[in-house]
């Protein structure tokens, strides 16, 4: 089977079964529609400007703020290989001059009322109507892909929570927030440079990705989080301690085997870390005196900005400990 046909097929599974009924459940099997993170406020820390990037594909939202920021390049890794028509299908909307209200109209899903009256006419998500307006710039494969779920399926049902998408998705006031390019000015700006945006996309799992050129910056965004299911699988540990330190440490010396692909001054941004003064001692990534030993203060670096949770959950701002998310970096001399 072609790899088309393949990922159609892919697809259509998605959307015929809802996550909820799904044996194996795997949240890597759907498309995260807009990203989890602040990147706005964390990308701000680095110099993006004519750099060659490497980054997670996941929402693409990652992708365009880089090139908003100037970068040079990007390539694109992911383990699902659904990501890359995502990422054409945004690209296909910059390059259709959407007003950003038609943007966020189209891709976001979770809101108020999950709709929106437009010119006096009602507007959801991944409406066909809108969507007739980005397909004439969608090419090759990410125009079979699209127009042949259209062809099938409602738009309602492509773009419902938890199957196709994952249903992990924060509010539209949230994402002005915390993506750059969904700012009024940045939206326009980056539609400017959107015909000259491109990714080389790695369909692989983080564990099989093999790099064959050097980045100035590479971002492995929430990966760590997941360090535990990656590489604690037939360890024994002895203690508890162990059972959350060996995870981290492995998870370190893999990311760390990718230096040798950094320029001089090259940054890898290891791991997003949300809320990461909300201490939690029973797990390794959120226990400071494990996450300080693994990665000690004279190798790594944080930097600190508001959380994610800080604009999607107000009630929270009393709470410092829910106030700032945080990145890990190694600074290659």
């Amino acid at each position: 089977m072609s790899k088309i046909k393949d990922d159609i097929r892919r697809s259509e599974d998605l959307i015929c079964m809802p996550a909820f009924y799904r044996n194996d459940k795997n949240i890597f099997d759907m498309i995260y529609p807009f990203t989890t993170e602040n990147i706005k406020d964390m990308f701000s820390c680095f110099n993006f400007k004519d750099k060659d990037c490497l980054s997670v594909l996941g929402s693409s939202d990652q992708v365009f703020d880089m090139y908003l920021r100037g970068a040079k390049s990007v390539t694109a890794f992911d383990i699902n290989p659904l990501t890359e028509y995502l990422f054409y299908l945004k690209k296909a909307a910059l390059d259709a001059n959407l007003t950003k209200e038609e943007y966020l109209d189209y891709f976001c899903y979770r809101g108020t009322d999950n709709y929106t009256i437009f010119q006096n006419r009602l507007i959801k998500p991944f409406d066909i109507r809108i969507f007739d307006k980005i397909a004439p710039n969608l090419k090759d494969n990410s125009y079979k892909f699209w127009m042949n779920l259209y062809s099938k399926y409602s738009f309602s049902t492509i773009r419902e929570s938890a199957r196709l998408f994952n249903n992990d998705e924060y509010f539209r006031d949230t994402l002005e927030h915390t993506v750059a390019y969904l700012d009024d000015d940045n939206f326009e700006k980056l539609k400017e440079v959107s015909k000259n945006i491109k990714i080389t996309f790695i369909n692989k799992d983080i564990k099989e990705l093999v790099l064959d050129k050097k980045y100035d910056l590479m971002y492995f965004s929430n990966i760590i989080q997941y360090a535990s299911s990656m590489f604690l699988k037939n360890t024994i540990c002895d203690t508890a301690y162990l059972q959350r330190k060996i995870p981290l440490e492995a998870f370190r010396n893999y990311i760390m085997s990718f230096k040798d692909n950094l320029n001089t001054n090259g940054i890898i941004i290891i791991g997003y870390i949300y809320t990461i003064f909300d201490e939690c001692y029973s797990n390794g990534l959120f226990n400071k005196a494990i996450r300080d030993e693994v990665f000690p203060l004279d190798k790594f670096n944080y930097y600190y900005f508001k959380s994610i949770d800080y604009y999607e959950n107000p009630y929270n701002n009393m709470d410092p400990k829910k106030e700032k998310d945080a990145c890990l970096v190694y600074k290659k001399i």
